[in-house]
């Protein structure tokens, strides 16, 4: 199976056509049949319903179909990295959460700006930076929750402690019981494993929604202040923020886990120099 195969392939299943996808590809219906025969010979059995009304995916093509997907994205990649290595200097890719981007990540980024290498800056869920950490399409990526992988290197670049928050304007002096949140404008956002695990913990026997639950970091700062709400943020994140959040005390049954952001990357490249100089930025931050 080779590119063209692939590339006709998921054109097949996107315009639920053969007709269409061969003049989308500028091709004969013909070429499309023989390619599609191909695919399906590849990998030993049907992956199309050819219906009259339209194209159906079988369940082996079903199954098939995100990985397929994600090999037309990996050639188009090695495409642009081709092009970037043969026209520009090197570019690295660092990636990491919604909430991941706070002011020590930012300030490394820009010690490592040089004219020898340029850096590409993406957002995405930890699961997929983890995933293209190993296929090689992200070179640096930033999580909370240190993956357990033989091929990835870690390292944790931030140590902060997390406290209860909300505007300096709001009557609230301190909770006695985590479950008083409830009552309350709570807004969550899930900084990490080890933290969701406490919280789930303190709430026992059954955990308890909260008013809105959110993905961003600046999204829950600003819900909180708008809101008059209150919310759990890490330390260092509200010390570099203008708006007036107090902290408020919580008597809980265990100490609130630190949340801890770790620089991730592929172990067979521990020993390139200039991504070495990249992360050893981020290790002095």
């Amino acid at each position: 199976m080779d590119f063209e195969q692939l590339k006709t392939f998921l054109t097949v299943v996107d315009v639920k056509s053969f007709s269409k996808a061969a003049e989308i590809l500028h091709i004969t219906q013909s070429t499309v049949t023989t390619r599609i025969q191909t695919v399906e010979s590849f990998y030993g059995g049907y992956l199309l319903i050819r219906d009259k009304k339209a194209i159906k995916l079988t369940p082996l093509g079903i199954k098939l179909f995100p990985y397929l997907n994600r090999q037309m994205d990996l050639w188009a990649k090695s495409k642009q990295v081709a092009l970037e290595v043969l026209e520009s200097p090197t570019t690295f890719t660092l990636a990491g959460t919604y909430s991941i981007w706070r002011e020590n990540i930012i300030d490394a980024i820009k010690q490592s700006l040089s004219p020898l290498h340029s850096l590409k800056l993406v957002t995405e869920h930890s699961s997929v930076i983890i995933d293209k950490v190993l296929d090689g399409t992200i070179d640096i990526g930033f999580v909370y929750n240190k993956p357990i992988n033989k091929n990835i290197n870690s390292i944790t670049i931030i140590e902060d402690t997390i406290g209860l928050y909300a505007p300096t304007d709001i009557p609230i002096d301190s909770i006695e019981n985590i479950r008083e949140l409830n009552e309350l404008p709570w807004i969550h956002l899930n900084w990490g494993y080890d933290f969701e695990t406490w919280i789930k913990n303190e709430f026992e026997p059954n955990y308890l929604e909260p008013l809105i639950e959110v993905g961003h970091s600046d999204l829950e700062i600003k819900l909180i202040n708008e809101l008059k709400g209150i919310g759990f943020l890490p330390d260092g994140m509200v010390k570099n923020t203008n708006l007036k959040f107090k902290k408020i005390p919580i008597t809980n049954q265990k100490t609130i886990p630190k949340q801890k952001i770790h620089l991730i990357y592929k172990k067979v490249r521990e020993n390139e120099d200039i991504l070495n100089n990249i992360i050893a930025k981020f290790c002095n931050y």
